[in-house]
């Protein structure tokens, strides 16, 4: 698969925390930045052209590809929405 591998938490209501890595590449640089919940997050998941991955997997999409957070860890801070593309 070709792409990045792209993990949403949500840090409040309106601002989520975007952590991406290559989608072959899981040991490459995490780059984390910070969006709010506005039009162009919206726009840029559809320029992204994500594909979101099933609640049930999520837990082993962040174990795959983000080794540096836990996933535990994620979802008992924040909740998280997951997606690649």
């Amino acid at each position: 698969m070709v792409g990045r591998a792209v993990l949403l938490v949500a840090i409040s209501h309106s601002m989520w925390e975007v952590h991406d890595v290559p989608w072959d590449a899981p040991d490459s640089d995490c780059t984390d930045s910070y969006w709010d919940d506005g039009e162009i997050l919206r726009r840029a998941l559809e320029e992204w052209a994500v594909e979101w991955v099933p609640s049930a997997d999520l837990e082993s999409f962040i174990a795959e590809h983000f080794h540096e957070l836990s996933p535990a860890d994620v979802f008992r801070r924040f909740g998280a929405a997951g997606n690649h593309g």
